[in-house]
């Protein structure tokens, strides 16, 4: 490995390049795929009726954000593309900054009804989101969701929202903000939900949107106990060793499909495929400043160290743990030789 080159951004890598599915980042997108086909009936009908909405609620770094940011990079501009909504040579990127089929709004630190009504006219590219009345604003995203024809508004930081204060100001403020999001239920256009556990107290503390909630999705913490889980994740661990070669990363394959890695990885992660990818991207820049061609043991075990450890998701590094066994059991087995 040429070491006189400057190193990867593995940050980047790992964030906006890299992105493997796994088994429920494929089902988050087949249910935002249903949601959208139901909008796209109640259009072409040109009738009134209720959307239905999902959620995605999980802890920071489990993978949330790779969930929503892959689908609105891969399906969605496909489809823009495909239905001939922009030319075929039209940039990826520029698909994406345009288009409206589907509207990602990640909602503003202490959010209030002003701020999540604004959050969502800039997502739809309003020159003046502060114009206005609450009531106006309402109207023009309103009339935006029906020229655009959107299929689907996907809130991600619901947690900032403003909901859950035992006082009457703040009360009355939950009040208004759950019923603005019904009612963009109530018209048609379905939502999807996604944030930390706390957003979706905040969420579904109002009956109505939770009797409307068709699918809680799930991404972790996953269960070794279900074989089809964690066969699901060994497969995963494995193709992320070989993506690091085949993106060019390191030359060689780093091999965690051993059960020993998979193990101690899935321990490691806390059982999230986001932690995962954090860990290794980690266990990359170690492995690149040592000037390996591979991710070794030592690197995940060092990695686990800085980054398993300060977000507290074990006891003690399975990485360690396991080598120090390993090494015990060969002491005692040269002891037994020599005697």
């Amino acid at each position: 490995m040429d070491m006189t080159s400057e190193a990867p951004d593995f940050d980047h890598i790992f964030t906006n390049v890299l992105c493997l599915h796994h088994k429920f980042l494929t089902e988050a997108h087949k249910w935002f795929d249903r949601l959208r086909n139901t909008r796209r009936k109640i259009i072409a009908e040109g009738i009134s009726a209720e959307a239905r909405c999902c959620s995605l609620f999980a802890i920071s770094g489990a993978g949330k954000s790779k969930v929503v940011r892959s689908y609105m990079n891969g399906p969605v501009i496909d489809y823009c593309l495909e239905v001939g909504l922009f030319p075929p040579s039209t940039p990826r990127n520029t698909v994406a900054q345009l288009q409206r089929k589907v509207i990602y709004v990640s909602v503003s630190g202490a959010s209030t009804l002003t701020s999540l009504l604004e959050d969502l006219l800039r997502a739809f590219g309003d020159p003046r989101p502060q114009r206005g009345t609450n009531g106006a604003k309402m109207d023009r995203l309103l009339t935006y969701i029906r020229e655009f024809g959107t299929e689907l508004i996907i809130f991600d930081e619901m947690n900032h929202l403003k909901i859950g204060s035992s006082s009457a100001t703040q009360a009355a403020e939950a009040t208004r903000v759950h019923n603005t999001l019904k009612d963009f239920l109530l018209g048609g256009c379905p939502i999807v939900f996604t944030g930390t556990v706390e957003a979706k107290n905040k969420v579904f503390s109002d009956p109505q949107i939770r009797d409307r909630c068709v699918k809680q999705l799930f991404i972790g913490p996953l269960n070794s106990g279900k074989p089809d889980q964690y066969l699901d994740y060994s497969d995963f661990v494995g193709r992320l060793g070989l993506e690091l070669k085949r993106l060019g990363i390191f030359p060689e394959r780093s091999n965690f499909m051993d059960k020993r890695t998979v193990a101690a990885l899935f321990e490691a992660s806390g059982r999230y495929y986001g932690h995962t990818t954090n860990i290794v991207a980690l266990a990359c820049n170690f492995a690149y400043e040592q000037g390996s061609t591979t991710v070794d043991w030592s690197h995940l075990e060092m990695a686990t160290d800085e980054y398993t450890m300060f977000n507290d998701l074990c006891d003690d590094n399975p990485f360690t743990r396991r080598r120090q066994a390993e090494e015990l059991e060969a002491r005692k087995a040269r002891v037994s030789v020599d005697a």
